[in-house]
């Protein structure tokens, strides 16, 4: 069974994921913190981590940074999901080391679809090049410019 990973300092959020990832098989882990998340990660092991950026402590970048650095997760799938949504801030997240980015609110069928998408992809020789970019789930290039106002706004 997969196991999934969802950082996110909102219970509800957390929650909400828990029972649709549930209910697609997946087995779920949570965190609030990225503290917690890095105790997780160590005596778990999951398969794919969801990481939103805003968390107390340490944000979801430097989380990112440090998950880097443990043993044999250089290269588990990281899914940003946040609801800043800013070029920088996909620049920012990219660098610290995700491999992809979704705006909140999210869309689970889209989420889904991109799961799908890694686990698959996980399973052939050359993960990260399997599909020529126009064919991949995230695009790599900077997401457009959020409306002015629209920022910070998000809905789950």
């Amino acid at each position: 069974m997969v196991t999934i990973l969802v950082v996110d300092d909102y219970d509800d959020v957390r929650g909400m994921l828990k029972v649709l990832l549930e209910s697609e098989e997946f087995r779920v882990l949570e965190a609030a913190t990225g503290s917690e998340a890095l105790d997780v990660i160590r005596h778990h092991r999951p398969d794919v981590i969801l990481m939103d950026l805003a968390l107390p402590g340490f944000d979801g970048f430097e989380t990112i940074r440090r998950i880097r650095t443990i043993d044999g997760f250089q290269n588990t799938p990281i899914v940003v999901l946040t609801a800043y949504t800013g070029p920088s801030t996909h620049e920012n997240a990219l660098r610290a080391g995700s491999n992809y980015f979704m705006a909140k609110p999210i869309d689970f069928d889209e989420l889904a679809a991109l799961l799908e998408e890694i686990l698959a992809d996980r399973n052939t020789r050359n993960p990260k090049y399997s599909r020529p970019p126009s064919q991949r789930a995230i695009p790599t290039t900077k997401p457009p410019r959020p409306e002015p106002g629209r920022e910070l706004e998000w809905r789950i």
